[in-house]
């Protein structure tokens, strides 16, 4: 199964295309403005060591320079712990002289957006 959120508007707005497994993980490509590849996350659910609740192990890879693998980062986390399924985010997200108000704009657009997509995964069936 395959979804899509769109938040925002331009030149802020961000897009998150996942791909589900069936239980088994989601994968997904968060672009905005100009999209390319820059950064990606990978985020594993475990237990916390207390039994209560769950925590997200992050793992990432940056290419040179980027810094859209923050947006990654936050995505694939926040999916993780809604779902509590692996979570693997490609981010490319670029916008020529952004200011501070901008990227904030931009990220909390991100955050939306995994909130809606975790919504639409439950009620299409995923955990």
């Amino acid at each position: 199964m395959d979804l899509e959120v769109k938040v925002g508007s331009a030149p802020c707005a961000v897009r998150l295309i996942l791909t589900t497994t069936q239980g088994r993980g989601l994968c997904g490509f968060l672009t905005g403005g100009e999209a390319h590849v820059g950064g990606v996350a990978y985020a594993v659910p475990r237990p916390k060591s207390s039994g209560e609740g769950l925590i997200a192990d992050l793992s990432t890879i940056c290419g040179p320079g980027h810094k859209d693998v923050y947006a990654a980062q936050t995505v694939a986390k926040q999916l993780c712990l809604a779902t509590n399924e692996t979570v693997c985010i490609c981010a490319g997200l670029h916008l020529d002289h952004a200011s501070q108000a901008q990227i904030k704009e931009m990220m909390d657009n991100c955050t939306q957006a995994a909130q809606q997509a975790a919504e639409a995964y439950k009620k299409m069936g995923g955990q």
